[in-house]
C-alpha cells in the first residue's frame, strides 16, 4: 500500500510548481485584465471589459495578425531549413556527426541578445554584408540591411535552427533505412525517395516541430526590437511597452490573455487536422 502511494506523492512535486509558476501567474494576470488603469500606479480593483475591447481596434488587430504570420512563417522557414540539414548530417561520418552536434549545442548556448548584435553588426553598412558586397563590386551603393522584415526573420531563423536540427536528430539517426535503400536499388531517383518515403514517415515530427516554433517566435522580443522596424513588431513587443512603458498592466494582461486564446485554438487546430490525417492514412 506504502509503495503504490509513494510514486503519487512525488508526482504531487512538479504539480505543484507547475501551480506555483504557471497556473498562479495565469490566474492573476486574467484577473489583472479586468482591472482599471490608475494613471497614478499600476491599476485599481474593478470588472470592465474595456481593456478587451480596445484590441477590436484597427491597430491591436493588425499587430496580432501580423505576429500570428511572422511566427507561422519562421516556423516554417526553420523547419524546411533544418529538416533536410539533418537528413545529409545524420548520413555522415561519425566523426563529422559529433562535429555538427555540438557545434549546434554551441548555438544553443548563444542568448538572443548576442545573435541579435551579430546580425546587427553583419547587417550594417560599416562593418558588414552590404559594405562586403560594395567591396567587391556586386553593390553600387551599399545600404543597411536591418531595419527589415528580412532581418527579423533571420534572426528568427537563427534561434530556432539549431533547436529543431537538435529535435530531428533521434528520430532520424534512429530511422529504418531500408525502404529507402529498396526504393534507391529499383532505381527510384533520391530527391523522389526523400519525398514520398522519408517527408510521410517523419510527418508527424514535422509538424511537432512547426507548432512548437511557432509559439517560441510568437514570443520572442529581441528580435523585432533589434532588427525589425515598428511596422515589424509582434505582439510582444507591443504588450511589454503598454505593461511596462505606459505602465497600463490591465491592458498588457488583455492582450496576453487574447494571445494566449488565440495560439491555443491554433495550436489546438492544428494537432486536430493532424491527427484526422494520421487517421486517414
Amino acid at each position: 500500500m506504502k509503495r503504490a502511494v509513494i510514486p503519487h506523492l512525488i508526482g504531487l512535486f512538479p504539480l505543484g510548481m507547475m501551480s506555483f509558476f504557471f497556473l498562479a501567474p495565469l490566474a492573476f494576470m486574467v484577473v489583472v485584465s479586468f482591472y482599471e488603469r490608475d494613471p497614478l500606479g499600476f491599476y485599481n480593483v474593478a470588472f470592465v471589459w474595456d481593456n478587451y475591447a480596445k484590441f477590436f481596434s484597427s491597430f491591436y488587430y493588425t499587430v496580432s495578425l501580423r505576429s500570428l504570420w511572422s511566427a507561422s512563417l519562421g516556423a516554417v522557414v526553420v523547419v524546411l531549413l533544418a529538416f533536410p540539414a539533418m537528413y545529409i548530417i545524420v548520413d555522415m561520418s561519425r566523426r563529422w556527426q559529433l562535429f555538427w552536434v555540438i557545434l549546434l549545442l554551441s548555438l544553443m548556448c548563444l542568448s538572443e541578445v548576442i545573435i541579435g548584435f551579430a546580425w546587427l553588426i553583419l547587417f550594417s553598412e560599416s562593418s558588414g554584408i552590404p559594405k562586403f558586397l560594395g567591396w567587391i563590386g556586386l553593390w553600387e551603393d551599399p545600404d543597411s540591411l536591418s531595419p527589415s522584415f528580412g532581418a527579423m526573420l533571420t534572426g528568427f531563423v537563427t534561434l530556432g535552427f539549431s533547436l529543431v536540427a537538435l529535435m530531428f536528430f533521434p528520430q532520424m539517426a534512429q530511422r529504418d533505412r531500408s525502404i529507402e535503400e529498396a526504393a534507391l536499388t529499383l532505381g527510384t531517383p533520391p530527391a523522389r525517395v526523400f519525398s514520398k518515403v522519408v517527408l510521410p514517415n517523419f510527418l508527424p515530427a514535422i509538424i511537432s516541430s512547426v507548432v512548437t516554433m511557432f509559439v517560441y517566435f510568437l514570443g520572442v522580443f529581441v528580435m523585432p526590437t533589434m532588427l525589425g522596424r515598428p511596422q515589424d513588431w509582434n505582439m510582444t513587443v507591443i504588450i511589454t511597452d503598454k505593461a511596462v512603458g505606459d505602465a497600463n498592466m490591465p491592458l498588457g494582461a488583455a492582450l496576453s490573455v487574447i494571445m494566449l486564446a488565440f495560439t491555443l485554438i491554433i495550436i489546438c487546430g492544428l494537432l486536430l487536422g493532424s491527427r484526422r490525417g494520421r487517421v486517414q492514412t
